[in-house]
């Protein structure tokens, strides 16, 4: 089942990425997807994962907020003559050691206007990232805190995923 889903998943962004219905890019698609299912290998999560839809929606709501922010940042940055850059690398342990909602953060981090996720430590669960805006180094582990706990939230590992039960401060 898990195969003919995936088939179907990939079908559907190769017609998406022809930005065309027709039955060629369909048989297409079809095609490409049955070599990527037969020749890369499906890799299971080590650790299940839940999924809440409302805490979901809120990080969802917080992400997207967070994004306006930045933006709105970086273009006052662009268009004023004043130079209010302060870059750095900032590193911050992670609670989790879940690979899937690892990747949420990161990816949170480095689509969020001004800032790069630069390397994750998996030894260490600890997250670099670059800033062009930092006011503290707390401020900015705060907020790569917070977004983290966010997803927490919205996808709960096992138990046994977390590293400790320390809360985000407020």
């Amino acid at each position: 089942m898990h195969r003919v889903v995936t088939l179907a998943w990939l079908t559907l962004v190769w017609v998406m990425l022809w930005e065309e219905f027709t039955w060629g890019n369909v048989l297409g698609g079809v095609v490409v997807a049955a070599l990527v299912v037969r020749f890369i290998p499906s890799h299971r999560l080590e650790v299940r994962v839940g999924f809440r839809p409302v805490a979901a929606l809120w990080l969802l709501i917080v992400f997207l907020w967070e994004m306006i922010k930045a933006s709105a940042k970086l273009t006052w940055e662009i268009y004023t003559p004043r130079n209010t850059v302060k870059p750095a690398v900032v590193a911050v342990p992670l609670r989790c050691r879940v690979p899937g909602v690892i990747t949420v953060v990161a990816n949170m981090v480095s689509l969020t206007p001004g800032s790069v996720t630069l390397e994750i430590d998996e030894e260490s669960t600890t997250l670099y990232m670059h800033v062009l805006h930092l006011t503290t180094m707390e401020e900015a582990r705060y907020s790569v805190l917070r977004m983290e706990q966010l997803v927490l939230a919205a996808f709960p590992p096992e138990r046994e995923a977390i590293l400790d039960d320390r809360e985000v401060p407020t």
